[in-house]
């Protein structure tokens, strides 16, 4: 009877070890990407006040049903065990599909904070952080403030808009356009757009570092003069800039608004205001509605523009932008 007993005790530990891998939560299990939101806007904000005859918020995988959250009262949700590469959220109101949000190159063991407007039937990514260990992506683009370590064959550490960031040999690609560069040529009051992925903090409370895959230099060193220090050859009045490809730029807002204004853009890389033409306006900072995001599209504001460069020339220049986001 004694080892009857101790069988059927053994299996049930065996059946609860299986179960805690599988996950015991309908968020999914443990590991993997894990997503925290924050969800705002007016129609959400009229849904929850309405007691038991609000209408239920609810958030789910796209391919994955068990992956299923309610959004609470405070308009936060969090999903765990989400698959890493790609994946699709599909937001409903009482059952009914309102919007869908996709995400990409999601790396393993992933910390996503988002910040998601619902308004008028519209489902819209206001802010998305990545965090993680080695695996927290981030991509910045400002200019060379502080060179601490320069050394060609060991880790180089510089300080680039705020940020502390690691160049570091056999990972780190450092170009102007296409030619390779090295540490050395990475110069106080350049202008670079950096890629990379932040690093744990060496101790608690201390600076959180990042690693760049590449360093893209992107002009001349900032210097007495207004106007940027032209490659041989160029045809753009934006450096390190093609007609037809891709470009981010940071600056302000120097003249009007959506759906066509001017920008001015940091540092020297631009000889002059750059016009950008779009209408996707999204705003850094929690609990902010599309409406109030795009008042805040004045002359003087900060902000970060994505698109293709459709034109330019030694004296003019304009983006076909797919975001504008703007900065606090």
């Amino acid at each position: 009877m004694k080892f009857k007993q101790a069988r059927f005790v053994a299996v049930i530990a065996v059946l609860a070890l299986r179960l805690a891998a599988c996950g015991g939560n309908p968020n999914g299990p443990s590991e993997g990407v894990t997503l925290e939101g924050m969800v705002v806007g007016s129609t959400f904000a009229a849904s929850s006040v309405r007691g038991t005859s609000a209408a239920v918020l609810t958030v789910e995988v796209d391919g994955h049903p068990e992956m299923t959250t309610t959004i609470g009262a405070d308009g936060r949700f969090t999903l765990r065990g989400l698959p890493e590469g790609s994946f699709t959220l599909i937001f409903k109101s009482d059952g009914t599909e309102i919007g869908r949000l996709d995400f990409d190159e999601v790396k393993p063991n992933q910390a996503l904070t988002v910040t998601i407007s619902v308004t008028g039937g519209a489902v819209v990514l206001l802010e998305e952080r990545r965090n993680g260990m080695g695996h927290g992506d981030f991509e910045i683009e400002g200019r060379v403030e502080q060179l601490l370590i320069v050394n060609p064959v060991a880790d180089s550490k510089f300080v680039i808009d705020g940020r502390t960031v690691i160049a570091r040999p056999g990972q780190t690609s450092i170009r102007e356009g296409n030619r390779a560069r090295s540490v050395t040529e990475v110069l106080v009051g350049q202008q670079v757009h950096v890629k990379g992925v932040w690093l744990e903090p060496a101790a608690r409370g201390g600076t959180q570092e990042a690693l760049a895959w590449e360093i893209k230099l992107q002009g001349g060193v900032v210097g007495p003069s207004p106007s940027p220090i032209p490659s041989p050859g160029a045809t753009c009045m934006i450096n390190g800039g093609r007609q037809g490809e891709g470009i981010q730029l940071e600056g302000r807002v120097a003249s009007g608004t959506v759906p066509s204004f001017m920008m001015t853009v940091n540092g020297n890389r631009a000889s002059g205001p750059v016009s950008i033409q779009g209408t996707n306006v999204t705003c850094t900072g929690p609990r902010t509605t599309p409406a109030e995001c795009l008042a805040r599209l004045v002359p003087g504001a900060r902000i970060h523009v994505s698109g293709t460069l459709t034109v330019c020339s030694l004296t003019a220049a304009s983006v076909a932008a797919n975001e504008v986001k703007i900065q606090n």
